[in-house]
């Protein structure tokens, strides 16, 4: 096998020589070169195409961002951004999910962290999961919201009880799912955003939403997602109501569950079970969706490392559910969707751009 070649970019000197020294501490990585500032990192890939590139994000010259909107743009190199706590390098950091980076990896001590060799074997992971990923850039999420009705027109017209409708405006009338539940991780905030920006503000269906997230992310993950959508989406509050035309996003470090009380269904976090491998988990949610309400429900599997929501899944697809899996060429890594497909536990596979209508014919017409 030959060593993952790797720049590293951080206009400190000394970040520089750490992350070099960590990387290079396995025999599987090569630190091919180093840059200070995002216009560095843009000429170096350009001339050199490393394999991945670890991008610091606030930078002089030119920031990690712009930088990674250049280089995924030009190369085939893989980008993980190294950010800070703060709360202007989670945003950012977001941001560059969102713009095509694979993964982050989080400082632990501000701008110049002299303690980031407690997360080397993190970083070594991450080089190493991002080599055998993929760079997906999707366009402005305007564009997909512009095709909506014209994707869920034609859907109608291939069904072959969309002559009881006159338009797209009266699905209300027919629903026929209550709930849409949506698990992602490594590429999720990128393929959420397409998604949640091509479904419409009177979604009659409430969606929930677990995300695998350090720690910090996740009401920046939610702005950011409720900016470029016309549903509400925000972080879930601790038990309330699934609501149509509301998208509930579970915070890292609490599972997000589904419980059918009488007639409501109810978004409630939790801490059990306490041993499972993520936190929010993908499998947690799945099955207690199963359980309260599968039937009246659809479920996206999204790009991810893992099998985790597999089983959930396939729980919900077993008692009635519909299930949708994002598809490899659209996947940045393609576990999560891989996994639950191979259980036989979804329906349909489809490229992430397709999905929202997906989700649109379950409810209008109970099937995808």
């Amino acid at each position: 096998m030959s060593r993952i070649r790797v720049l590293v970019v951080d206009d400190s000197s000394l970040m520089r020589r750490t992350i070099s020294k960590i990387l290079e501490s396995t025999p599987d990585i090569q630190v091919i070169g180093t840059a200070c500032n995002g216009q560095e990192a843009v000429e170096f890939a350009r001339k050199y195409r490393p394999d991945v590139i670890t991008m610091d994000v606030i930078m002089p010259v030119m920031d990690g961002l712009t930088a990674l909107k250049q280089i995924v743009k030009q190369t085939n190199s893989r980008v993980i951004m190294v950010s800070s706590e703060t709360f202007d390098g989670s945003r950012q950091a977001i941001d560059a999910l969102s713009s095509g980076a694979v993964d982050y990896v989080t400082k632990t001590s501000g701008q110049v962290s002299l303690d980031i060799g407690k997360i080397s074997s993190q970083l070594i992971n991450k080089v190493k999961t991002a080599y055998n990923s993929k760079t997906m850039v999707f366009g402005p999420v305007s564009s997909a919201s512009k095709k909506f009705r014209q994707i869920i027109d034609e859907l109608l017209a291939r069904e072959p009880d969309a002559a009881r409708y006159r338009s797209v405006d009266d699905y209300q009338k027919n629903i026929k799912r209550d709930v849409v539940a949506v698990a992602s991780s490594t590429g999720g905030p990128a393929a959420l955003q397409v998604i949640l920006s091509s479904l419409p503000k009177d979604l009659p269906a409430g969606i929930v939403i677990v995300q695998h997230l350090t720690e910090g992310f996740s009401q920046t993950l939610a702005d950011k997602l409720n900016s470029v959508s016309s549903l509400e989406v925000r972080l879930c509050a601790g038990m309330e109501d699934v609501r149509p035309g509301v998208a509930l996003l579970a915070p890292s470090g609490f599972h997000l569950t589904v419980r059918k009380i009488g007639s409501r269904l109810l978004a409630v976090l939790g801490s059990e079970p306490a041993d499972a491998l993520h936190k929010p988990s993908a499998d947690v949610l799945f099955s207690s969706v199963a359980n309260a309400c599968a039937e009246k429900c659809c479920a996206v599997i999204l790009t991810g490392m893992g099998d985790d929501g597999a089983r959930g899944m396939r729980e919900i697809k077993d008692r009635g559910g519909l299930t949708i899996a994002q598809n490899e060429n659209t996947s940045v890594i393609y576990g999560m969707p891989k996994a639950a497909i191979e259980l036989g536990a979804v329906h349909m596979v489809v490229p992430v751009g397709e999905i929202a209508a997906r989700i649109m014919s379950s409810l209008i017409n109970g099937r995808i």
